[in-house]
């Protein structure tokens, strides 16, 4: 049997509306990956209901484990960054005979644009789609380094928000407030240490210190890349979630989302502040992951 000169793939998910000017998008490959295709549609959930968000692959490889988050799961990260949405997607079977008109005609829905809507709390702004369009486009601009950084901050978001995501969340607060902060944590520059080593009259080695800590470069990060009246406030709110929720966490094991206790669920009206820190981290996250691809490409 001859060996297939490519692999297509479709994949529905279901909970992830489509709200898009047009019907279907076509991107370029993004970088590491064996993608020939990509097409992201309208999809039909085998009823006159909205359309969701479909996505074709044309790969020049198969599709398996050791190659599925180069050719999918970060393109489903960058959805997951644009709509807000969860993006856990359904394999749809395809014959290798279909091509992408049939592909369309078979599984395309005509409702695709609802511009008076919005799906999520984070990105109010139709056109998502098209978004991560221009977003592959930054990524596969960037030098090595700042495109690992990048990869890296976007998946552990995308961590945050699907361990969020998972039932009882309210006893996962700590864990995921953690994540979101480390993505921002990867963004920012490394630590940046004094060159003069001074030596400990005890034990005679060298003692190394910062001059710039991961604290300061996280503010560094925020003053480059956001803006507003509010910022210096924003900033004020990481480093101190950095600090008390965080460092306490990792370093001794506290948890601030009263986890023990059973959840903030069980006392909202005490824990009003733990939901505003969580979606006020949740917008800073996207907004530095987004301004980042635009400042390194000089946008």
């Amino acid at each position: 049997m001859n060996k297939p000169t490519y692999w297509q793939y479709l994949f529905q998910i279901p909970v992830n509306i489509y709200n898009n000017e047009a019907p279907a998008y076509e991107f370029y490959p993004m970088r590491n990956s064996d993608q020939n295709k990509t097409v992201i549609f309208s999809g039909n959930m085998g009823n006159n209901s909205e359309g969701v968000v479909c996505v074709y692959l044309k790969l020049s490889k198969e599709l398996k484990d050791n190659n599925k988050y180069n050719n999918l799961q970060r393109l489903l990260n960058l959805i997951y960054l644009e709509t807000g949405v969860s993006t856990n997607p359904i394999f749809i079977p395809i014959s290798e005979d279909e091509n992408m008109e049939k592909i369309l005609s078979k599984f395309s829905s005509q409702n695709f644009y609802y511009p008076d809507r919005s799906y999520n709390g984070s990105a109010r702004e139709p056109n998502h789609i098209k978004r991560v369009g221009f977003l592959i486009s930054l990524i596969n601009k960037l030098d090595q380094k700042d495109f690992d950084k990048f990869d890296n901050a976007l998946n552990t978001y995308i961590w945050a928000l699907e361990l969020r995501e998972q039932p009882n969340l309210h006893l996962k607060y700590t864990l995921y407030m953690t994540l979101f902060l480390s993505s921002i944590n990867q963004l920012a520059n490394n630590p940046v240490y004094c060159e003069d080593h001074p030596v400990c009259p005890k034990c005679k080695k060298e003692l190394y210190h910062q001059t710039t800590g991961e604290i300061q470069s996280i503010q560094k990060l925020m003053e480059e890349l956001l803006t507003g009246e509010h910022l210096n406030e924003g900033i004020q709110k990481i480093k101190k979630l950095y600090k008390d929720l965080r460092s306490s966490f990792l370093h001794s094991g506290k948890l601030s989302g009263k986890e023990k206790e059973g959840g903030f669920l069980f006392d909202i009206k005490g824990s009003s502040d733990l939901l505003v820190d969580e979606m006020e981290i949740i917008l800073v996250c996207r907004q530095l992951l987004e301004q980042f691809l635009l400042k390194k490409c000089q946008l």
